[in-house]
């Protein structure tokens, strides 16, 4: 069983990809997979999910298995095999 991870709104469509599955060794903590999702797409999650200190960008929703990483343990909350990651870029509007 892998790890899956899903993509909305703008990361679907500027990635041209719905989800992302890892076979995992052993469990690993939010900031891994966003490095490890980085590797495949560039850079790309960093720039769009973290501010330049590491922390959570304003308006980004990260869901583990439905359960937001806020209500966890934010960026070292864990995640293994069969876990769904689930993320939504940051939004704005008025």
């Amino acid at each position: 069983m892998a790890l899956k991870v899903k993509l909305y709104s703008l990361f679907r469509i500027n990635l041209n990809t719905k989800s992302v599955e890892y076979e995992l060794e052993s469990d690993i903590t939010i900031t891994e997979l966003i490095k490890k999702l980085d590797q495949d797409f560039e850079g790309y999650f960093t720039q769009k999910l973290l501010k330049k200190d590491g922390s959570i960008a304003r308006g980004t929703i990260i869901l583990v298995n439905g359960q937001n990483i806020f209500h966890l343990n934010k960026l070292e909350t864990k995640v293994s095999d069969g876990d769904v990651v689930t993320l939504f870029p940051p939004s704005a509007g008025g």
